[in-house]
């Protein structure tokens, strides 16, 4: 909890998270971590019993908008796990590009090919 409290201070923000709330109930996350001065990691997560409904593009845009006026990013990069199509079409609607592939090691030791999305401040 500390940790966090101390991310939510740091000046300029490197982490900001939001809740999605759905008629008053929590049902995921969508968060942007600063990399580099400009640069962030965009993720979100949601409760699988709220999957193929729109939430997570819905909550895109707002979180999208706020890293390229608010935080003055310029760019946002996202991964999905290859078994998981549905979250890449959330970015793509969200207006990210698919930029390649980048091999996360998976428990066994075998590399798993992640898909890489980024977006340009336009």
């Amino acid at each position: 909890m500390r940790a966090a409290l101390a991310r939510a201070a740091e000046k300029p923000g490197q982490q900001w998270t939001w809740g999605i709330v759905v008629e008053g109930e929590l049902i995921g996350r969508i968060a942007l971590r600063r990399r580099t001065p400009v640069m962030a990691t965009f993720s979100y997560i949601l409760r699988e019993d709220t999957w193929g409904n729109g939430y997570a593009t819905e909550a895109a845009g707002p979180v999208v908008q706020f890293a390229f006026t608010t935080a003055g990013l310029d760019r946002l990069e996202a991964m999905h796990h290859p078994a998981n199509p549905a979250s890449g079409r959330v970015l793509a609607k969200a207006g990210f590009t698919r930029t390649g592939t980048f091999d996360r090691p998976a428990e066994d030791g075998t590399a798993v090919p992640y898909q890489v999305y980024a977006m340009q401040n336009q």
